[in-house]
């Protein structure tokens, strides 16, 4: 076997710590993923793992040896890119994590596009609101919105997601429409449970500055989707992306409310592992997608 591939493939099952999903993410059978470990064992002389039905744990050489692997599969990257700089065309499977309506907003109506350009770059996309281990689960790229947690991950921001503060003509109709911030605490809101602190809505106000809200409400949901939806049915108000809710409030189905005060405004990040050197396929998705959130 090809000893750059077997490394390539520990490296990826210590950072997954599972044959399976290895043998998943790179299309092989878990009996392969097994024979790639155990041609390094039998050429280094020594156990790498020690894997049972419930765990896989490094060996002291295992450990080593993985460190050793990071550098020198970087430092092979790291030398094809900087020799074949421009010449090299983006290729291969690039993973990509991201919320189930970012994806479908800003990723999947753009896809053919994206494709025609790099035709040898395939995408493997993952919908999950929830935050997701990008060098466990072998993610090349994330897009996350709002404040970012300290990590060591790499984050360059590609745009901006002004918010809205919206309701539903009927609820507006039966329970009035609040004037300012501070209404809202006579009102049911709707939270999205994966937002920091989802009860507490702040507020920018060109006459009255920052202030801050704490609210309350019957229903909290997961999905900013189900958010949305629970507005639409009448159940009452909430904050969300514009461009989110930007189709219903044309259709009228829901109505922008607090105008002149303005929910604190979400930066758009797309998230990597800290590497040395970036693939082209990664470089060139954070390119296409600053220009697709901009436009």
């Amino acid at each position: 076997m090809d000893v750059m591939h077997s490394m390539a493939v520990f490296r990826r099952v210590v950072e997954a710590k599972s044959f399976s999903a290895v043998a998943r993410e790179t299309n092989m059978s878990q009996s392969t993923v097994s024979k790639h470990i155990a041609a390094l064992e039998e050429r280094l002389g020594t156990k790498l793992l020690n894997r049972s039905t419930r765990s896989l744990k490094l060996t002291e050489a295992g450990k080593e040896y993985y460190h050793h692997c990071v550098r020198i599969l970087s430092d092979f990257q790291e030398a094809e890119a900087s020799v074949g700089k421009g010449k090299i065309k983006p290729t291969g499977t690039l993973r990509i994590s991201t919320s189930a309506t970012f994806g479908r907003t800003y990723l999947l109506p753009h896809l053919k596009e994206f494709f025609d350009t790099y035709p040898d770059i395939n995408i493997d996309l993952l919908f999950n609101d929830n935050y997701v281990d990008l060098v466990k689960e072998g993610i090349d790229l994330a897009i996350r919105i709002g404040p970012l947690a300290d990590s060591t991950l790499i984050a360059r921001k590609i745009g901006s997601s002004p918010r809205v503060v919206i309701a539903s003509p009927e609820y507006l109709v039966k329970h009035g429409r609040p004037r300012k911030p501070a209404d809202l605490i006579k009102h049911n809101c709707l939270f999205y449970t994966l937002q920091k602190s989802p009860d507490l809505w702040y507020f920018n106000s060109t006459q009255e500055g920052d202030e801050s809200i704490r609210v309350s409400g019957r229903l909290k949901a997961s999905s900013p989707d189900a958010v949305c939806d629970a507005t639409i049915a009448g159940l009452g108000i909430s904050i969300v992306c514009e461009w989110h809710a930007r189709k219903h409030i044309k259709t009228g189905a829901l109505k922008v409310i607090l105008a002149d005060y303005r929910p604190t405004t979400y930066d758009i990040h797309a998230v990597y592992p800290e590497r040395r050197f970036v693939p082209q396929k990664v470089k060139r998705m954070i390119e296409f997608l600053a220009k697709k959130v901009k436009e």
